[in-house]
């Protein structure tokens, strides 16, 4: 009883909010603070672009949302800084700013990450400064743009959104739909309906799975985590393509000798490989992986492993021989996948 309420603040702390609670609020005092030390009189653009930035979903939208908005504040600044000059020689402030405006609002339109060009120009152009020089005004909105997205890119790499777990829950989504597409068809279910959303939530699992990874990559630049070995989550996309591709294959081919109706005999070994696949996604579901479970898949492939090796030309098991050949193909990647999952240490003992 007495942990758990520690076991409740781990949690809490450890949950996404949390993470980005954490992200906002040191994004905006790293910026503040940069801000007044910097001696800037309107630092609370800087906290406007770090709230911008820093709420972006994943570290890659944040630095792709830091560079835009630094590239549409110096675009804005330089051409509201020529507007100025055009306005020092007599020439109207809002004729100026409509005709400065044409070209920005085009470029907002073609890149959309950019509109802060528009904002910019507005500020230094239309908004009254004080008695200095009116040049300083894009110098300082420029400063508070690049100090704002920098306490940004800091708090995000500093409270990052641990694109690794999310890549884990990928992976262990994949593999439970693929145990479920096996099950499935070694059941003959006629229901197409079923078995095409099965599909589609692998290839969506796959896609994201694709993406967390090259986030995790952008997210661990300081900690290159994906190369070391008691973490190859990097090296599971390959095999998940690899099952799902033969998964349908022996769809096809079990309808192929169901075409006169008959309803083939199947292997009951089979049915060890979805549980193998269900296993192997528990496993790889956790962080870091689960070795007992890694372990009941490796068990569980183990005899039909064998009965490959030992029969591979024996056919009196099953009347589709070209049925039973896919499902070695499946046996093998799944066995291939578990190996890469392995431990270097525990290799040889399993």
């Amino acid at each position: 009883m007495t942990d758990q309420p520690k076991d409740w603040l781990t949690n809490l702390l450890r949950a996404p909010e949390a993470r980005r609670f954490a992200r906002t609020l040191t994004g905006c005092i790293l910026s503040y603070g940069a801000a007044k030390l910097a001696g800037l009189p309107e630092g609370f653009w800087a906290l406007i672009t770090t709230m911008i930035v820093v709420t972006q979903p994943s570290l890659t939208a944040a630095i792709t949302t830091s560079r835009d908005q630094i590239i549409g504040a110096c675009i804005g600044g330089v051409v509201g800084g020529i507007g100025l000059v055009v306005m020092d020689h007599g020439a109207d402030a809002l004729t100026v700013f409509s005709v400065a405006l044409l070209p920005l609002a085009a470029l907002a339109a073609a890149r959309p990450g950019l509109r802060l060009a528009c904002v910019t120009l507005v500020i230094v152009v239309l908004v009254p400064g004080d008695s200095g020089s009116a040049f300083v005004r894009p110098l300082h909105r420029v400063a508070e743009i690049l100090i704002g997205a920098a306490a940004a890119f800091i708090a995000t790499v500093l409270w990052p959104n641990r694109a690794l777990k999310s890549a884990h829950r990928n992976a262990r989504e994949c593999l439970a739909m693929l145990a479920q597409m096996i099950e499935h068809k070694l059941a003959f279910s006629r229901d197409d309906a079923q078995m095409l959303r099965l599909e589609q939530s692998s290839l969506a699992a796959q896609t994201a799975l694709a993406e967390a990874l090259q986030e995790a990559g952008r997210e661990h630049v300081w900690v290159p985590i994906l190369r070391d070995s008691s973490d190859a989550i990097d090296k599971v996309p390959p095999f998940l393509s690899r099952l799902h591709r033969d998964v349908l294959v022996f769809g096809q081919a079990l309808a192929h000798t169901c075409a006169d109706g008959e309803v083939p005999h199947i292997d009951p070994a089979w049915s060890a490989v979805p549980r193998a696949l269900t296993q192997l996604s528990d496993a790889i579901g956790s962080m870091p992986l689960n070795k007992p479970k890694l372990q009941d898949a490796h068990d569980t492939l183990d005899p039909l492993l064998k009965r490959i090796n030992e029969r591979a030309d024996d056919t009196h098991a099953m009347l589709a021989p070209g049925v039973g050949l896919v499902m070695a193909l499946i046996v093998k990647d799944t066995d291939g996948l578990v190996q890469v999952l392995t431990p270097v240490g525990t290799a040889k003992s399993m």
